[in-house]
């Protein structure tokens, strides 16, 4: 990932605080509904031992002979809007929230978040819903599901809409599993989460499914935690069972990884000659993953997966749904 100009907040934090050893959080940001949930969700995080770390991913641009002043004028005018949405975010989550914040680029926003993660040794991954069916809280973009699929870290994701108190903070960690027991990295998870906020014992629910989330009492600052195997490595109808959870939760769901053996599948290196980008696709015909456009492949070399999917949303970056 290429870094750039940390816009404000790189160095020092909302309260003056950075330099000690706190744990980070990375938080990704995009100027919409779905980049401001994720700050309401992460700020349920806030404490004086976690840093919020909230970034943009803008697109790297190519490094072609070729690029036209054209390029450069857009390269300008995507860090001036992170700038203006960083802004946004800072005023959003207030001076009393111990945060950062930066932007970054990388060949898709996955793969910048990614990068931000293991940079910092993050411990957890903050993001919002993506454009999807009105009825769902959660829908699962692409960035999303890259994440999730290669990330080693724990994913909080944030519901369409949220936004609790500004004060509020966590409260109650409840984890759900379907299982004759929760495997140890949730309930691993979900006793560190609970010791690092100075919580009570988080609260286990079996059998859980959609129509049990609206029998539970859910508080202001309560999380659902679950795990990610819930979410592909099963079979059809608890995937289904499990997706269908967190797109309908009312609460921010904290998704915990689990380990898989590495497979090996091609990937698509391509060049847009159109915005004068650069991106990664599992697709052997990609479309440029910020302006939608056609590419250019460049090579085809084996990924190592888990890691992230390159992203193939067709929106500009300054829309970015996560």
């Amino acid at each position: 990932m290429e870094e750039g100009i940390d816009t404000p907040g790189d160095t020092t934090d909302s309260a003056g605080r950075a330099g000690r050893n706190d744990m980070n959080y990375v938080v990704a940001y995009s100027p919409d509904n779905g980049g401001r949930a994720a700050l309401a969700a992460a700020r349920l995080f806030s404490s004086p031992d976690v840093i919020l770390t909230v970034c943009t991913i803008i697109p790297e641009m190519g490094s072609s002979p070729h690029t036209a002043v054209r390029g450069a004028e857009y390269a300008e005018s995507l860090w001036r809007s992170a700038a203006k949405g960083l802004g946004e975010a800072k005023a959003f989550l207030g001076d009393d929230v111990n945060a950062v914040y930066m932007t970054r680029t990388a060949r898709s926003p996955a793969e910048g978040i990614l990068a931000l993660v293991a940079e910092l040794d993050a411990g957890m991954v903050v993001l919002g819903a993506s454009r999807g069916e009105p009825s769902r809280r959660f829908s699962t973009g692409s960035v999303t599901g890259d994440v999730l699929r290669a990330t080693q870290v724990p994913t909080a994701l944030a519901p369409i809409g949220y936004r609790p108190e500004h004060q509020v903070r966590l409260q109650q960690i409840t984890y759900g599993y379907d299982e004759p027991r929760p495997s140890n990295a949730v309930s691993a998870t979900a006793a560190q989460l609970a010791l690092r906020h100075e919580l009570t014992q988080p609260v286990p629910v079996s059998a859980l499914h959609r129509d049990r989330l609206g029998t539970l009492r859910w508080g202001v600052g309560d999380v659902l935690l679950i795990g990610s195997a819930d979410l592909g490595t099963i079979g059809p109808a608890r995937q289904n069972n499990m997706a269908t959870i967190v797109g309908e939760a009312p609460v921010p769901t904290v998704v915990v990884p689990s380990r898989r053996p590495s497979t090996e599948q091609r990937v698509s290196a391509y060049h847009c000659p159109t915005c004068e980008v650069e991106g990664r696709d599992l697709d052997p015909d990609p479309a440029c993953w910020s302006c939608g456009g056609p590419t250019v492949v460049t090579s085809r070399p084996l990924l190592n997966t888990p890691g992230p999917s390159p992203d193939k949303s067709a929106v500009t970056p300054r829309n970015e749904h996560w």
